[in-house]
């Protein structure tokens, strides 16, 4: 982070509730060399003696900081001459989003498998896997579909689809099953009940 002095200042920050939070001041270099020092002792007030670590195998290389350079003015290419190639590192990369992706696709396989695709509703399908991840209520199963990378159907569709399946309405007609449900003997492996409830 520069300084208003134009010096690189060195900082252990932490993100508290979506909001970074500073932690310690490390100190502010102008030079490389006090650079390459501070991140060392950055480096070393964050290690835990008490955590472990798994050996890879791989030889840890020493990390190469430069200074963040001078702004210069803003343009979309860099001209032949200008300071603007000159500037420094690019910022570090963000997390934008994150999913559980490949969760959601293996149980949806299993709900495939078991034979509940027969009752072609899908949001039923998206409530049963919610409810397999995250047992919570229907208000925050939205959230939970949203972790899973799946865009959750509105609370009120959610709320109907329930009391279809409760009255035993629905696609598929009373009393037709999975035949994976029907046997009183689950396959090994295979999970041989789903439940959704509010």
């Amino acid at each position: 982070m520069r300084t208003a002095s134009g010096a690189t200042a060195v900082q252990i920050a932490e993100s508290v509730n979506g909001r970074r939070r500073i932690v310690a001041h490390v100190g502010s270099a102008h030079t490389e060399a006090e650079l390459g020092l501070l991140v060392a002792r950055a480096r070393e007030l964050l290690e835990d003696p008490g955590q472990g670590e798994f050996d890879l195998g791989l030889e840890p290389s020493a990390p190469r900081t430069r200074l963040i350079g001078r702004p210069g003015a803003a343009a979309l290419f860099d001209e032949p001459g200008s300071a603007a190639g000159e500037r420094g590192p690019v910022a570090p990369p963000r997390v934008v989003g994150t999913s559980s992706r490949v969760l959601y696709d293996a149980l949806s396989a299993v709900f495939t498998d078991l034979g509940f695709d027969a009752l072609g509703d899908a949001v039923f399908r998206d409530l049963v896997i919610a409810r397999i991840v995250e047992p919570t209520s229907i208000l925050d199963t939205g959230r939970v579909l949203s972790d899973l990378g799946v865009r959750p159907a509105s609370e009120k569709t959610m709320r109907r689809t329930l009391a279809r399946a409760a009255a035993g309405e629905g696609p598929v007609p009373t009393g037709t099953r999975s035949p994976s449900c029907a046997s009183p003997t689950p396959r090994p492996g295979v999970m041989s009940r789903c439940a959704c409830t509010t």
